[in-house]
């Protein structure tokens, strides 16, 4: 008799068991959403308990409890293994560039001595960057999902563009617009930038203006316009790891115009910076 009083609950428990045990948890579900879809697919298999003994419902929520249990351990397990925490870091040498595609279609180039680091799940919920020295964006449209960089000094927003931030130690924080729009906030100000318009922090202030800083990145190109000694080698011991030594203190704001192109070295630099002002420097 008792087994046979105990059979109807045991093919209940199955069958919610094997219905429960079957479900899958999205990851980006609430708890409250989950449960939801739960109840909803053992409705749809009509096993209801509303009409059943106090011991069937007991058996019921004993089920599902488990079953939710497990899928909330898997989408634990799965979030810590598949990455979540740990960001994707790019990173660069002395002399050294990359260029990046990211998740979204977007390119990212890195200049020397950089570090970029963005989600691994980056164009699903968001498209944030955090930057550390020289970098240019060519940005894919999505006006749903704004793409940002985050420096040290300066946050950049945009929907689709091509510009450049610069946030390297002792150097003029700044950001560069090739082409497009960009949203630019630092120092607890804001600032919109379009074409061929640059904004730097200057003695605390956020300062918008024409491109036409001394020093500047373009295409992979270090170029200088009227740019001092001083600036130049701060530029260099960023990007290069080395630096200018003069031989005299005034010689540091002796004053240069050219560029040089990806790869130079600093060696090079410097063999032409000497022979273009006349004077004997060394590298530090």
């Amino acid at each position: 008799m008792n087994n046979q009083k105990q059979n109807p609950i045991s093919e209940e428990f199955k069958d919610v068991w094997q219905n429960a045990g079957g479900y899958t948890y999205p990851e980006a579900a609430s708890n409250t959403e989950q449960w939801e879809a739960l109840q909803a697919k053992i409705s749809s298999r009509n096993l209801s308990v509303t009409h059943r003994p106090l011991l069937t419902r007991k058996w019921f929520l004993a089920a599902a409890t488990v079953a939710l249990i497990a899928g909330f351990t898997a989408v634990i397990y799965s979030n810590l293994a598949g990455g979540h925490i740990e960001p994707l870091v790019v990173t660069t040498g002395p002399g050294e560039v990359k260029t990046v595609t990211l998740p979204d279609g977007s390119e990212a180039t890195l200049n020397s001595n950089g570090r970029m680091a963005y989600d691994a799940e980056f164009s699903h919920h968001n498209r944030q960057i955090t930057l550390t020295g020289q970098a240019h964006f060519e940005v894919k449209k999505n006006e749903l999902l704004p793409f940002t960089v985050q420096s040290k000094h300066i946050n950049v927003t945009v929907l689709g563009t091509g510009f450049s931030v610069t946030d390297f130690p002792s150097e003029t924080p700044a950001v560069e617009v090739s082409h497009g729009r960009v949203q630019v906030d630092a120092e607890g100000q804001r600032t919109t930038l379009t074409q061929n318009m640059m904004a730097r922090i200057k003695n605390g202030k956020l300062i918008s203006s024409a491109a036409q800083a001394s020093c500047r990145w373009k295409d992979g190109k270090l170029i200088f316009n009227s740019a001092t000694l001083s600036e130049i080698s701060l530029v260099m011991k960023n990007r290069l790891g080395k630096g200018l030594v003069w031989e005299k203190t005034a010689d540091q704001n002796r004053i240069f115009t050219g560029s040089f192109e990806q790869g130079t070295t600093p060696q090079a630099m410097l063999n032409t910076l000497n022979t273009a002002l006349g004077i004997s420097m060394k590298l530090d």
